[in-house]
């Protein structure tokens, strides 16, 4: 089927009949609650009622489990429709806000120093989460500050920041916005006629925004040293090739990333921040 959301509520929701109401297939094959946990369920000829004790609790646990484990396959199975909420699992609660009716703010943020070899503590941030549908309670996520501008690119809601809070950037943070602002003013790429979108390959949440084009004009004395085209189709967003960029960088030379040059991710072609076209 196309649809990959229809597929898997199918798939499972013959798994969940079966598992609930066992059928003789499933006990031939072994699939059932008292065989796959005979090791902790003890043996019922030597402790009959603690045997079943224990039986009764766990399928009761397992099958009351069922519809957590259909969100997350559904999480899964079609991750593009998923993108439109904004998610807070807790142990016994499931949060939901639509991104189009809720707006997010910062309003807490704490450093920890989880490990004396890390050189700078981990900055974790409390985001409020409040929608205008009245039936839906306002609930907090926990974020680190590291997967902020990840989530600030990806988030359709509006965001703020609490006036006494201070969210400390790292200096890759820092580049990714000043590479987004510059490929933002670069040539863009038109997709040619009948080509589709790919999800990025990178996170597989967003769609492929960015196309490799040779525009720069270098200066180098050989090959090596300069830019190459590159034939891959859009198969990156913007974020995930950023951090590329990034990555690729000498972390003692922060003069040199804008201007530096650096292997396509799929293909291995150089290219420099000048190269990276938006798709139209």
């Amino acid at each position: 089927m196309e649809n990959p959301e229809l597929s898997f509520t199918l798939v499972y929701t013959v798994f969940a009949v079966c598992l609930i109401f066992t059928p003789n297939e499933f006990r031939a094959a072994g699939l059932t609650v008292q065989n796959v946990f005979s090791a902790w369920l003890g043996n019922e000829d030597i402790g009959f009622i603690e045997h079943h004790l224990r039986r009764t609790s766990l399928t009761i646990l397992i099958h009351s489990a069922l519809p957590l484990g259909y969100y997350v396959g559904m999480c899964v199975a079609a991750p593009e429709k998923n993108l439109i909420y904004i998610y807070q699992v807790t142990t016994y609660h499931i949060y939901t806000a639509l991104q189009s009716d809720c707006h997010v703010t910062v309003t807490e943020s704490r450093q920890h120093q989880l490990s004396p070899d890390l050189t700078s503590p981990i900055e974790i941030l409390t985001l409020r989460v409040e929608s205008i549908n009245p039936a839906v309670r306002p609930f907090n996520i926990s974020l680190n500050s590291a997967d902020y501008t990840d989530f600030r690119v990806k988030l359709r809601a509006p965001i703020r920041t609490s006036p006494n809070v201070v969210i400390h950037q790292t200096i890759s943070e820092l580049f990714l916005e000043t590479f987004r602002a510059q490929v933002e003013l670069n040539q863009r790429y038109k997709l040619p006629n009948g080509q589709e979108v790919e999800p990025c390959i990178g996170c597989m949440q967003v769609p492929a925004s960015t196309k490799l084009v040779r525009l720069c004009q270098t200066a180098g004395m050989d090959n090596e040293s300069e830019c190459q085209p590159c034939f891959c189709r859009p198969m990156w967003c913007l974020f995930c090739l950023g951090r590329w960029f990034a990555s690729r960088q000498d972390q003692q030379r922060l003069e040199t990333w804008l201007s530096s040059k650096v292997p396509c991710p799929t293909c291995r072609a150089k290219f420099c921040i000048l190269d990276v076209c938006m798709v139209h």
